[in-house]
């Protein structure tokens, strides 16, 4: 049980809220440090256990509702529900997020799971100082052959904590072949992009495949393929994925010949702002997943332009009736904005558009009701009209 103490004054509204701002702050007891445990009290009344960081302006990330330490007990315990959350909403996946942080109620904590290598990111400085016990819970309860950490990301910096990678326990394979609705993924967990997949797609490329049949596609920003593969299992005539990085062409390539549709899908190396100012329309269906345009608050109104610019680029490519995908993974972007941002590119590109769909992350990325923050994942389907 945490013996160190924080005592906060919070607005109504965020009662629920995981998160405890440093503003909310008003005293420690028990010099509490960084990573500790620490028990929170709103003015008075205990509101549960959280995980402190002295050099944060997220001062405390909430993990229980009662007064209870976070060892590996807890820990096990959280996975475990995580575990039965996912296996009861995709019974027949085994490859998934485990845990998707706050939603799981482990705060700064991400875990990939691809057979049995297990992909895990920290954001929290309490996480990162639990990595060794973490490990050792999905070595002796989940079975995981190898965890490897991959952080080496941005919101590490705002945490003071250090970018690494490396073996947390096991030996990693190489590459590791994973299935998602029938489709076959080659996963390079330690080089490829953020832990190797990008799991929170999983309906999006699952509406791609619904509407690929007889269609001419284009995926942009199309890393390992995910959306390039499932167009052409869905029956497009031809599928032109498009990314900057070679070694992401080459795992798309390397997949589109896994689900045996190497023939229908060409792969190509550039810039998605080059290519598509110098491409000819006649797509009848385009994918855009660009990596996040505001990473934080600050980036919010830059971020808005260049989503403009990526959508009407790719707007003035498609047929008569044509389909655009276009995604925006940062909570930063709300629904509204995107689409207000979607209405000037369509009016700048000389097209109408209808909406045929909204889709957001998956189920392995529950969103909370109380923390928007936790959803950041939209897409919009569009027809052209």
């Amino acid at each position: 049980m945490p013996d160190k103490t924080i005592h906060v004054s919070r607005k109504p509204e965020r009662v629920k809220h995981g998160w405890v701002f440093s503003n909310e702050v008003r005293r420690g007891e028990g010099e509490p440090k960084t990573g500790d445990s620490v028990k929170v009290f709103d003015r008075g009344r205990f509101i549960g256990s959280g995980l402190y960081n002295a050099n944060s302006l997220i001062s405390v990330r909430l993990y229980s509702d009662e007064d209870e330490e976070l060892g590996r007990e807890l820990i096990a315990s959280r996975l475990k529900a995580a575990y039965e959350y996912r296996t009861s909403l995709l019974p027949h996946e085994s490859d998934f997020r485990l845990c998707y942080g706050e939603s799981d109620r482990l705060p700064g904590l991400v875990i990939d799971k691809y057979e049995r290598q297990f992909a895990v990111q920290a954001y929290s400085a309490g996480m990162d100082q639990r990595l060794g016990v973490i490990a050792r819970v999905l070595e002796q309860d989940f079975g995981a052959e190898s965890v490897y950490e991959k952080n080496d990301f941005r919101l590490r910096d705002i945490e003071g904590l250090a970018r690494k990678t490396g073996v947390l326990a096991g030996t990693p394979k190489p590459r590791v072949e994973i299935a998602e609705a029938g489709a076959k993924f080659t996963v390079d967990v330690k080089s490829g992009q953020k832990t190797g997949f990008y799991f929170d797609q999983r309906l999006t490329r699952q509406k791609v495949r619904e509407l690929a049949k007889g269609r001419k596609v284009l995926d942009v920003f199309s890393y390992s393929g995910g959306f390039a593969v499932n167009a052409a299992l869905g029956g497009a005539g031809h599928v032109l994925a498009v990314d900057s990085s070679a070694p992401a062409c080459e795992l798309a390539r390397a997949n589109a010949a896994l689900n045996g549709v190497a023939e229908r899908c060409e792969v190509i190396t550039a810039d998605a702002f080059e290519f598509l100012s110098g491409a000819k329309p006649g797509f009848d269906l385009i994918c855009l997943d660009p990596p996040s345009f505001a990473k934080s608050a600050r980036e919010r109104m830059r971020g808005l332009r260049g989503f403009a610019k990526l959508n009407a680029l790719a707007m003035r490519l498609l047929s008569g009736n044509g389909i655009l995908v276009t995604c925006s993974c940062s909570h930063h972007l709300s629904w509204q904005d995107l689409a207000q941002v979607l209405a000037r590119a369509a009016a700048d590109a000389g097209r109408d558009f209808v909406i045929l769909d909204r889709l957001t992350q998956g189920p392995d990325h529950p969103a909370l009701l109380a923390m928007p923050e936790t959803e950041y994942l939209r897409c919009f389907v569009l027809l052209v009209r």
